[in-house]
């Protein structure tokens, strides 16, 4: 009898616990796998800490090195607590030289679908020293109190670009930069171009200039012979970037020759395209 009862009461043990384990295994979750930022093909700038906005910064561009007129940043942003990716933000990157400031567009709120915060910076002088640092404010949404805080990524080497940025001093101490964006890779026939303008009367100040008329006439330099069927850029989208298509008839060195009129003012300038 009491063999049996020791029995029983091993039974009623044994289902108490496998009971346990089953309702321990049912309420067992992964954690979520944390994101990581598509940085494939870009080349790591730097990176620094926002303090007081509780978050990680940093910057990749999406060729081999930064360089005067128009370069693409990405901005990939961790909080600094929980060192996770952050996709809400907003982001206010600004460039500096000392004395010189540059053109730095504001990207959207919300990460891309790499998780990255994208914009265009213009460094207006090459630098082979290490003076230019961009600047990165965050307004961390994603954080307890929205904290705010800037970065500083300094030490960077800006290359010239011949051919690629072009600045024109007009009337009432105003300087044009023309900043080169697309084709990156030109072909044999039509090719999208687009460009941006901006303007400044300082050193530190600068804004998108969208007030011109262009027209763009593509010569070949060895023969000097022109395409034909190109269309002219206008202003679109959001970034307010000139944008037209240019007819590459052939590969070799070519001098996309643009006129800009306004009411009162009539100049040209160039883009140099080799492939």
């Amino acid at each position: 009898m009491k063999n049996f009862k020791n029995l029983a009461v091993f039974i009623l043990l044994l289902t108490a616990v496998i009971s346990l384990q089953s309702c321990k295994d049912d309420s067992v979750t992964n954690p979520p796998t944390p994101d990581t930022p598509d940085t494939t093909g870009l080349t790591r700038i730097g990176s620094n800490y926002a303090l007081g906005g509780a978050a990680l910064v940093v910057l990749y561009t999406d060729e081999s090195g930064l360089h005067t007129g128009y370069n693409k940043i990405y901005a990939v942003l961790y909080d600094s607590i929980s060192g996770l990716i952050i996709k809400d933000a907003h982001v206010s990157p600004y460039l500096s030289d000392h004395a010189i400031g540059g053109f730095a567009e504001s990207p959207n709120e919300v990460a891309d679908a790499g998780h990255r915060f994208p914009f265009g910076a213009v460094f207006v002088l090459p630098q082979a020293t290490d003076h230019w640092s961009i600047k990165v404010g965050v307004h961390n949404h994603g954080h307890a109190g929205e904290p705010y805080g800037t970065a500083s990524i300094g030490g960077l080497h800006i290359a010239d670009a011949p051919g690629k940025f072009q600045m024109k001093g007009i009337a009432g101490d105003t300087t044009l930069y023309f900043s080169y964006i697309n084709p990156r890779t030109p072909v044999t026939g039509m090719n999208n171009f687009e460009f941006i303008v901006n303007r400044s009367k300082d050193t530190l100040n600068y804004r998108v200039d969208t007030t011109f008329s262009i027209s763009v006439k593509p010569v070949l330099i060895s023969s000097g012979a022109a395409s034909t069927g190109n269309i002219n850029p206008i202003v679109s989208g959001s970034l307010k970037h000139y944008n037209g298509k240019v007819n590459l008839t052939t590969s070799g060195a070519w001098r996309i020759n643009m006129y800009m009129t306004k009411p009162g003012y009539s100049d040209s300038t160039y883009f140099d395209v080799n492939f």
